[in-house]
């Protein structure tokens, strides 16, 4: 199966033409797990460059199948980044629960209630 016969199971196109306008130095990141799209996530470096900000991640519900734990790959990609552009931590903006909140602070990021984001600092 070829790039073009695979498939997304799930809308994630909302608003990702606007994005990508608004934001050209963009980082995005799409998981495969055999053909099949798993998780996408969008961020971009700050406007000063000196913090790498995860705003979007969604993975593949997994009513629709199994898959792998999405995050655990995507902060691979995220950390890399962050160190070929320099930055000096890692930010998940505006994590939309306690539960979400707690998930990323179980991988070390520490949360900062007044902007609403967790951080994690590259070392």
């Amino acid at each position: 199966m070829g790039a073009a016969d695979r498939r997304v199971d799930w809308d994630w196109t909302e608003g990702l033409k606007t994005l990508k306008f608004r934001y050209p130095k963009r980082f995005e990141v799409a998981l495969w797990q055999a053909d099949d799209l798993i998780a996408l996530s969008f961020g971009r470096p700050t406007y000063q460059g000196d913090h790498l900000r995860l705003d979007l991640i969604e993975a593949r519900p997994t009513s629709l199948g199994p898959r792998e734990p999405a995050f655990l790959h995507v902060e691979i990609a995220y950390d890399v980044y962050a160190r070929l552009i320099n930055a000096k931590e890692i930010r998940i903006m505006n994590p939309i629960s306690d539960d979400v909140k707690a998930y990323y602070e179980s991988f070390g990021y520490e949360y900062v209630a007044r902007q609403h984001y967790l951080y994690r600092e590259i070392l």
